[in-house]
């Protein structure tokens, strides 16, 4: 096609992209009424940045191509993609789905300008072009829908396969209907083309910045284009990397929806100011973006989400590391109702893996919108930060089958219970590799089936304990459910007892010890409590005496600790605990204090309410 026809709004910076895009040109007429434009974005009318691979307007219809070029072998279902090749495995999400919702934004864009006043502007039908030309593609029934491969010409024994040009010339291609309504003619072409013009389709930079960051690849979009998801460096420090999220709130909608989305934006915010644990999401700024409130979050580049890393390590997978990442959420999730915060909308795409090709990789939740944070002052029911009473705006279809039942019927709804649902199916998934259901309606039947989610209907040598925990955490009824993440910790050390076996060593770090484990300084862990922002803590026998052991969680919180235990060894108070000695666990400082009860005053508090803990026992 000549430049006339093809308008190449933004070179490519990727060869594999270039010589897709190279085949596509050559091999479309160079004639009415054909038109193509290539690598451009826009900003949709509700705030999202939109990029587009190529747009194509044919004889036989107008589409939007979205092209992949990773080589090797590509399986998966409709809506996880598995990509394997010499260099490894990469798990994504089925890029359609996101085709498909700019292919209506773009449209609906086109639609609004002078150009096509008195033309009726086809429908916009979304593609994926997986280009490399040796792609061998396993997808199938709806997996397959409006995926296109390379057309290939027969070869010896081989027929003519037919690819992206059949689909573009012919609508030969799985998904596509054989006579799309609506005029593809010359008179149409040259209404889009000054459409296009009208739009200010470009390559505009104006809206990748954010702060001090740069965004260079969107992430995520919200399937209710609530927000998007993206991976960003700073413009004077490229090698620092953030995830931001832009929340999509002053374009179009109602004032009430933007008002909707300025509040789930300051709600998170709020939430996570006051949660600083290792596996949870650091918070680092609330800005505004040309078209909404900005969040800046910490992040690390080759991070997973937690449904994609399952997908692609859960057969290899030991019993040790799926405890370790249950135990890693219940404890960040134990930290934040300590502080008066729950979640309400945990699932798999509300946690990202950091070090995912790690033996110990790391959790870290986010997605705070539906979230809720009670004040800790005495009054009792009083509200910091309100949930929100739409929370189904902010979930997506697939975190259904992780959300409590009853937060379904009674949005309202935010106690403990709710998070400690989510957290059994979460465990149901990272111990058997399958999310506990494909569908809500499926989730539904399962709980009314079985009183729980079964692991063993799924998991061949699922132990007793381990079946315990996640049909008590699952319960559909929440008066027979497990009440708290306290209790479902102490069901979890059951589990880690019948399925574990303590080390014969030291362990050399205190985050991966358990009951029955000997950390350095001969201390012979009994019990482990709870970790925070800055320390883990553990019943311990040292030297035939029961102790606390409190120590840093990492080299960097050793200041604070010693600080803290400075403090407490000047304070003699029968309402405050005494410290003992200052110990070195490896590299990391800590010190050995009294036990002061069997319960924490956070679990009295849930258990025996305000009123059944005296004033005194604060300090305790």
């Amino acid at each position: 096609m000549s430049p006339e026809r093809w308008k190449e709004i933004a070179p490519s910076q990727f060869a594999w992209e270039r010589e897709a895009l190279d085949f596509l040109k050559a091999e479309l007429p160079d004639c009415e009424p054909y038109r193509a434009w290539s690598n451009f974005e826009f900003v949709a009318s509700d705030g999202t940045i939109n990029e587009v691979d190529v747009l194509v307007f044919t004889p036989q219809g107008f589409f939007l191509v979205e092209i992949k070029g990773r080589p090797g072998t590509l399986s998966g279902d409709s809506h996880t993609w598995r990509w394997k090749n010499d260099r490894g495995e990469r798990v994504i999400d089925n890029p359609l789905f996101l085709a498909n919702r700019k292919a209506k934004k773009l449209k609906a864009l086109l639609e609004s300008k002078p150009a096509l006043r008195d033309i009726r502007l086809p429908f916009l039908d979304a593609l994926v072009f997986c280009s490399d030309p040796d792609l061998q593609c396993h997808l199938q029934g709806d997996a397959r829908q409006r995926i296109c491969l390379r057309d290939l010409p027969a070869d010896g024994g081989k027929p003519v396969r037919p690819g992206i040009m059949a689909g573009l010339r012919r609508r030969e291609a799985p998904g596509l209907i054989p006579n799309p309504p609506g005029r593809f003619d010359a008179p149409t072409a040259r209404a889009l083309t000054r459409a296009m013009e009208q739009a200010g389709i470009r390559p505009s930079q104006r809206a990748r910045r954010v702060g001090d960051y740069r965004l260079t690849s969107l992430l995520f979009e919200s399937g209710r284009d609530a927000f998007q998801d993206w991976e960003a460096e700073h413009f004077q420090v490229p090698t620092i990397k953030k995830l931001v999220r832009l929340y999509q709130s002053t374009i179009s909608g109602s004032a009430s929806e933007k008002e909707t989305m300025r509040r789930a934006a300051r709600r998170e915010y709020e939430i996570l100011e006051s949660l600083r644990h290792p596996n949870i999401l650091l918070i680092q700024q609330l800005t505004e973006h040309e078209f909404g409130p900005a969040l800046i979050f910490e992040y690390q580049t080759g991070a997973l989400r937690l449904d994609h890393y399952l997908t692609q390590f859960a057969a290899c997978l030991s019993i040790s590391t799926r405890l370790d990442l249950v135990r890693q959420l219940a404890e960040a999730l134990k930290f934040a109702h300590d502080k008066h915060a729950n979640h309400r909308g945990l699932c798999p795409q509300s946690v990202l893996v950091f070090s995912p090709d790690s033996p110990k990789p790391q959790l870290k939740i986010y997605n705070w919108q539906t979230g809720h944070l009670a004040s800790s002052s005495t009054s009792a029911g009083s509200t910091r930060v309100s949930a929100t009473v739409h929370p189904d705006f902010f979930w997506e279809d697939l975190s259904l089958a992780y959300v409590a039942p009853e937060v379904i019927n009674d949005p309202t709804l935010r106690g403990e219970y709710v998070d400690v649902f989510s957290l059994g199916a979460l465990a149901y998934h990272v111990f058997s590799g399958q999310p506990p259901a494909s569908s809500r309606a499926e989730l539904s039947e399962k709980l009314r089936r079985d009183r729980g989610l079964k692991l063993s209907s799924v998991m061949d040598g699922a132990g007793q304990e381990l079946q315990l925990l996640i049909e008590s955490a699952t319960h559909p009824e929440v008066t027979a459910r497990l009440a708290s993440v306290d209790e479902f910790l102490e069901q979890l050390r059951h589990v880690e007892d019948e399925l574990t076996s303590p080390a014969t060593g030291a362990v050399t770090n205190p985050m991966d010890a358990k009951a029955g484990d000997r950390l350095a300084g001969n201390f012979l862990v009994k019990e482990r409590f709870n970790s925070g922002s800055s320390a883990i803590t553990f019943l311990v026998e040292h030297n035939a005496k029961e102790v606390v052991l409190k120590v840093a969680n990492s080299p960097e919180s050793n200041p604070r600790i010693l600080e803290e235990f400075e403090i407490l060894q000047n304070i003699r108070h029968q309402n405050i605990v005494a410290v003992y000695d200052k110990v070195q666990v490896g590299n990391l400082s800590g010190f050995t204090m009294q036990r002061a009860g069997e319960k924490t005053l956070a679990q009295r508090l849930r258990s025996e309410g305000r009123r059944g803990v005296a004033p005194s026992d604060a300090l305790a």
